[in-house]
């Protein structure tokens, strides 16, 4: 398991001792595409003018573009996917083997949970496998939770998300990545209950830009260890701006720092 900790701590633990900023590509592609101003090639350009510490895509962006990619980046590979189509659209179907992952250069893999639906005991069996599996080549497996089907009234209520972060640590999970409630109260203490470190994900029904580096803002102060940022999420006329928005947030203030020393 030493492996896997090594791993880990590579997609959380930064050069400057902020908190942890993974650019996501391959919920930008399920959820409405790239851009139609940049092609798929042309927002990899970004991971290289900018400072990320992880990337998060598709077995076949790995393949195709990792190797573009700085050598020192490290990739989580998404094993599990729909279109954006699907019906139902909280349904996940893996399509791809840990192995494989390994094959295109992961250095983690990554996994989608939505609770509260017909799917989600089929979701549940899948992570058991593919965790297992991760953890005998030394992979941290990061598992994203969210609330969403039929018999969800709102998927950022409060109680669901210190759930879904209670549960990722139960199951297992190295890294557990969830929206924000926006209780700062709750977040917080689910957090620091958790047993596994937790990130922040999904655009946290944010409705621009402002909103969602708002959103984020609150719950890193809450104790998540990092943001996962969907790239459609950003401003395609700044992209370099936006991304350096994101990354001043994470930012460790300077007295914290000097506390831990």
């Amino acid at each position: 398991m030493l492996g896997m900790y090594r791993r880990r701590e590579r997609l959380l633990v930064t050069e400057n001792k902020s908190r942890s900023v993974i650019l996501s590509f391959e919920q930008t592609r399920m959820e409405s595409g790239f851009p139609a101003a940049a092609s798929a090639a042309a927002c990899v350009e970004v991971v290289d003018t900018q400072t990320i510490q992880s990337a998060l895509v598709s077995n076949g962006f790995a393949r195709t573009f990792g190797v573009t990619m700085p050598p020192s980046l490290p990739l989580i590979v998404q094993l599990a996917t729909a279109s954006k189509h699907a019906v139902p659209s909280w349904n996940r179907t893996v399509v791809c083997t840990v192995l494989e992952a390994l094959r295109s250069g992961a250095d983690a893999v990554a996994l989608q949970l939505t609770i509260g639906n017909e799917y989600e005991e089929k979701m549940l069996q899948d992570f058991g496998s593919i965790s297992e599996e991760a953890h005998s080549y030394g992979l941290p497996v990061l598992l994203s939770i969210f609330a969403k089907g039929d018999r969800i009234v709102q998927e950022y209520d409060r109680a669901l998300i210190a759930d879904s972060i209670l549960l990722g640590g139960e199951l297992g999970a190295d890294i557990v990545a969830v929206p924000y409630s926006g209780h700062a109260e709750s977040f917080a203490q689910a957090v620091g209950e958790s047993t596994a470190p937790v990130l922040l994900t999904g655009t946290h029904g944010a409705a621009n830009f402002d909103g969602y580096c708002k959103s984020v803002e609150g719950g890193l102060n809450c104790g998540a260890e990092g943001v996962i940022v969907p790239y459609q999420i950003l401003p395609q006329d700044d992209l370099k701006g936006s991304l350096d928005r994101i990354q001043a947030i994470a930012a460790i203030p300077e007295e914290t720092k000097e506390a831990d020393v």
